[in-house]
């Protein structure tokens, strides 16, 4: 009986976070406290909240206003975990947006440890064999589909799809890799409000 009646607390709780997020006290990471604007404060609430709850989600911010800065700051809090298990967090992306991660990454968390994983198909299998010795690994969509057979033997800490809506059409072979990609958590992030 108990364990029901937990169950069934617990998710009154989470309920009652969904709809109350300010409610949550999630801190943010000292250095990026500065940076973020209260709306993005929320966003990284959202994703701790998710992840606490091990459910994933998407963040969408049709202003294209810090998406990244609000998955660099849930990256950041939970770099000790990444660092202790050696599970890196994956971050796919379209081609344009990849080397804008790791400016980001560069600029607000230094303490990050980010590659991309691009070039050739032997420079890539390079920076793959030496995967968790990173806390951030950086890929794209047309890069992760060449490479998936790899990806797919991983288990990553988190994975963020940015602009998810890149593979609404559940039959195209980027939306079947990312089916298969195996992550504790799973976020998608996207500027477009979401339909249906």
């Amino acid at each position: 009986h108990s364990e029901i009646f937990e169950a069934e607390e617990s998710f009154q709780l989470f309920t009652q976070q969904l709809l109350q997020p300010e409610l949550l006290d999630f801190a943010v990471p000292e250095s990026l406290e500065p940076v973020l604007r209260d709306y993005q404060k929320h966003g990284y609430s959202w994703l701790k909240l998710l992840a606490n709850y091990g459910f994933g989600g998407v963040l969408a911010d049709d202003m294209g206003l810090g998406k990244t800065i609000q998955s660099i700051a849930f990256i950041v809090s939970e770099l000790e975990i990444i660092r202790a298990n050696k599970q890196p967090v994956l971050i796919v992306c379209p081609s344009s947006l990849a080397y804008n991660w790791l400016y980001e990454m560069i600029k607000f968390a230094p303490e990050i440890e980010a590659i991309i994983v691009d070039g050739t198909t032997k420079e890539r299998r390079e920076l793959l064999a030496q995967l968790d010795a990173h806390d951030v690994v950086i890929t794209t969509y047309p890069l992760l589909r060449r490479d998936s057979t790899f990806y797919e033997q991983q288990h990553f800490h988190t994975v963020f799809f940015d602009e998810a809506q890149a593979f609404k059409n559940p039959l195209t072979q980027t939306a079947r890799t990312v089916k298969k990609i195996r992550a504790t958590n799973r976020f998608g992030l996207t500027g477009t409000p979401i339909e249906n």
